[in-house]
């Protein structure tokens, strides 16, 4: 028994001795594979396009517009009322990871000027480095007129579908938006392109274009309530102070006591006078309640991070993509010997 498990182990050494053997004689396929393998990552990564990340990272605060005054009531006798108005938003959840990278927000940002307040538009610089603009049937332009600045220019059609490309290329394949913690309230923007001008600015300014229609969304209800109470308030004001300059014109210093109706009219205008007063009081403290309401649902976007030059190239160095091609035409070239070794 020990005699046949002498000859198996003397016949699996000797196997192993043999397959070492025509790995040895198969040195030049498996240098080969190892060239080939070297030098395809090599090539790869000189003929890749630059590639600059830019990346802002946000926190984004949800303030709750229910309960008001009257949760503020029940805190102090120990209630919580916070969730009768905690009902689903508009920006609650991922829904804000697709506002980011909306078509409105996205060509917002390419039509902003890459310098100043006229010139050149982010559109125009990503027509340049993307080659999209070399594709196109007929040049077109983005460019803002120093006459035309503070107006936003009409675009045609043609100019309406560049765009629309534009913002399909950009939104699948140069920016990306995701949470760092599933359950946190912190976004990073990261945007990816060859040109380190367009990354940062373009970063940057999403972040703006969104902070801004997030805010006026989530606002614009409080808000223009309080713009209808401070214009009905400037208007009593208006006319109580008529009232009062009304009431004094009547007052008679020395009355005659025969002719009681000469006071009447003093009595009119002095009683419209307390009248306005009292709607006036009223519609300013109105007024109050709704800037304290509009203060309380304005959300809250901290910057963490912003970008900075020089951008990093998020492409592989030579040595990493070199070590990684060498090896795997390494195991390509045992794996293929160990082919050929078994098929004899």
């Amino acid at each position: 028994m020990a005699d046949k498990k002498t000859i198996v182990l003397g016949d699996v050494i000797e196997s192993i001795k043999r397959f070492f053997s025509y790995l040895r004689s198969q040195f030049m396929l498996i240098a080969l594979c190892a060239v080939v393998g070297l030098v395809l990552p090599l090539i790869y990564r000189a003929m890749q396009k630059p590639a600059y990340a830019a990346s802002t990272t946000f926190i984004l605060e949800e303030k709750s517009a229910g309960g008001g005054g009257l949760a503020g009531i029940a805190s102090q006798v120990g209630l919580d009322l916070g969730s009768l108005g905690s009902g689903s938003s508009l920006f609650t959840g991922d829904n804000i990871l697709d506002i980011i990278k909306s078509r409105v927000i996205i060509e917002k940002v390419l039509l902003t000027p890459i310098s100043g307040s006229a010139g050149k538009t982010l559109a125009d610089l990503y027509l340049e480095f993307s080659g999209l603009g070399e594709r196109l049937p007929a040049p077109v332009s983005f460019a803002i007129p120093a006459a035309s600045a503070a107006v936003a220019p009409a675009h045609s059609v043609y100019q309406d579908s560049v765009l629309y490309v534009m913002y399909e290329q950009i939104a699948k394949k140069n920016v990306s938006v995701d949470r760092l913690n599933k359950k946190g309230s912190i976004f990073k923007i990261v945007t990816v392109s060859q040109n380190q001008v367009f990354s940062k600015n373009f970063a940057e300014r999403l972040l703006r274009e969104t902070t801004t229609y997030y805010v006026n969304v989530k606002t614009s209800a409080a808000a223009a309530n309080v713009k209808r109470l401070q214009a009905r308030g400037d208007s009593l004001l208006r006319v109580l102070n008529a009232k009062s300059y009304n009431a004094a014109s009547f007052q008679i210093l020395d009355p005659n006591v025969a002719y009681k109706s000469m006071s009447v009219p003093a009595e009119v205008s002095s009683r419209d006078k307390s009248i306005v007063f009292s709607i006036y009081a009223e519609v300013t403290k109105n007024l109050e309640m709704s800037r304290i309401a509009l203060v309380s649902q304005t959300p809250v976007i901290q910057l963490l991070d912003v970008p900075k030059y020089p951008l990093m190239d998020d492409r592989k160095s030579y040595l990493f993509l070199g070590f990684a091609g060498l090896f795997a035409g390494l195991l390509v070239g045992f794996f293929l010997c160990l082919y050929l070794y078994t098929d004899k």
